[in-house]
């Protein structure tokens, strides 16, 4: 099953192996310059800054185009598990692997698909973890930005 991610909560069990939840993004350069201009990112004067801010520094350095930085993308890998698992929902770890440049303006689907829940959470008292794996896919197919997740979830009862 495939559904879009939703502000709500979400419950362990309502989880089932395979679940698959994606959302739409597209960090535009605006998105980026906001983003850099935050501090949350390399500044566009610093170190590698060009690249992520000015087409031209990004070609000179072999870019089709400026990049997202990583730690952007790496927030909005976060966003999808965040958004899915609800207010009460906790992240108990995230990995996150680079294997290739998110471009500005980059149509993204962000993934997540539930790999695990946990048969030991079954257990009187103990944790409901879940597993995701998540991506962030290209327009052409590519999964530059991939990840897991272990994520702790309220139970219904």
């Amino acid at each position: 099953m495939t559904t879009d991610a939703f502000a709500g909560q979400r419950y362990f069990e309502d989880v089932a192996l395979g679940d698959e939840f994606v959302e739409n993004q597209q960090p535009t350069t605006e998105h980026v310059l906001e983003f850099l201009a935050s501090g949350q990112g390399p500044s566009g004067g610093g170190p590698g800054g060009g690249r992520f801010s000015d087409a031209s520094e990004a070609k000179r350095q072999g870019l089709e185009r400026p990049i997202v930085p990583g730690t952007m993308s790496t927030a909005m890998i976060t966003r999808i598990v965040t958004d899915w698992m609800g207010p009460l929902g906790r992240i108990v770890s995230l990995d996150v692997s680079f294997r290739r440049p998110v471009l500005h303006n980059d149509a993204l689907r962000c993934l997540a698909v539930v790999t695990d829940a946990g048969d030991d959470a079954l257990e009187a008292g103990g944790p409901a973890i879940v597993r995701l794996d998540l991506a962030l896919e290209n327009d052409r197919g590519e999964r530059p930005v991939q990840g897991t997740a272990e994520v702790e979830l309220p139970r219904r009862t």
